[in-house]
């Protein structure tokens, strides 16, 4: 069944489409945090309000009008905590999702734009950004003293959705598809005293009525920059060597308190054709108020 519907290829990456990065911030410490182009993707800006529940977004090309979009909420594809909005101008216009999170104590935030695909294109991207300066933990002796895990909610788009459009008499071929969303579950361990990070997303799977199971992903080990952000490779679980992608990220709150990272990838899995997915995590610091039940395995 979902082989079928997957058959879009991504646009190239935002530097295709023109323009500096829209994701470059001056943090506190006059420190930039940038979003790389293999992970922003065809989103240029985003700007979310968690309290009223309002996004906007510009992404390239043909959501809507002006430039910057107003999306509408659309509660009923919420994963976990992550919130979703959406827009379509009308049946024959592409169908464009967003998600997004954001931490507890509002020190960081992530999340993707994207449509299910049309006219053999499908346009996605994701950003991550930091409110503050990067402020790591205390490094000492034993657990919990520099080492620390974050634990919590993945969710991903994916290329390659049906139509539900109603529009009789209308040629398959043109009609938008609506992207397919993915869930899962996301595990880090990152050392400070080594400034190094790797995890995984385990428990994926496409959100369908009868959920379709990925493949389980490795955040291969890097490093963390002195301004707490991060850039690696993704590999398929248990495939050493096999690279699918990128993700990346940033620390912040206080002693590290949160993570927001990105993932970019494509042609993951067997099961599917020509798929390209984003997919974003905001997570809490092992130990800490509203940790994720797996924290309990993790040195506090």
């Amino acid at each position: 069944m979902i082989r079928s519907f997957v058959c879009m290829a991504a646009m190239a990456s935002l530097t295709a489409c023109g323009g500096s990065n829209p994701f470059a911030e001056e943090t506190d410490d006059d420190t930039e945090i940038t979003v790389p182009e293999e992970l922003a993707g065809n989103l240029k800006s985003v700007s979310y309000n968690a309290t009223d529940q309002t996004l906007s977004a510009e992404i390239y090309a043909l959501d809507s009008t002006p430039v910057t979009v107003v999306y509408a909420r659309d509660s009923a594809r919420d994963i976990g905590t992550y919130e979703a909005y959406s827009v379509q101008e009308d049946s024959l216009d592409r169908f464009f999702v967003a998600m997004v999170g954001e931490s507890q104590d509002g020190s960081v935030q992530a999340g993707f734009v994207g449509d299910g695909g049309q006219f053999n294109r499908v346009l996605q991207g994701a950003y991550y950004e930091r409110n503050g300066t990067f402020d790591a933990p205390p490094i000492g002796t034993g657990p919990a003293a520099g080492q620390v895990s974050y634990a919590g909610d993945y969710a991903g788009i994916l290329n390659g959705g049906p139509s539900s459009a109603d529009a009789p008499n209308v040629d398959s071929s043109i009609l938008p598809g609506e992207p397919y969303l993915v869930s899962g579950q996301v595990f880090l361990n990152a050392n400070f005293a080594d400034m190094a990070v790797n995890g995984g997303v385990y428990d994926r799977q496409i959100v369908l009525s009868t959920p379709f199971e990925l493949e389980d992903i490795s955040l291969i080990v890097t490093d963390i920059a002195a301004d707490g952000s991060f850039f690696g490779d993704v590999e398929v679980h248990g495939v050493i060597e096999n690279d699918k992608g990128d993700y990346g990220g940033v620390f912040g709150g206080s002693d590290a308190a949160a993570v927001a990272g990105i993932i970019s990838m494509s042609d993951f899995t067997e099961n599917l054709d020509d798929e390209t997915e984003y997919g974003f995590f905001v997570l809490t610091q092992c130990g800490l108020d509203g940790d994720a039940a797996i924290c309990d395995n993790a040195a506090p």
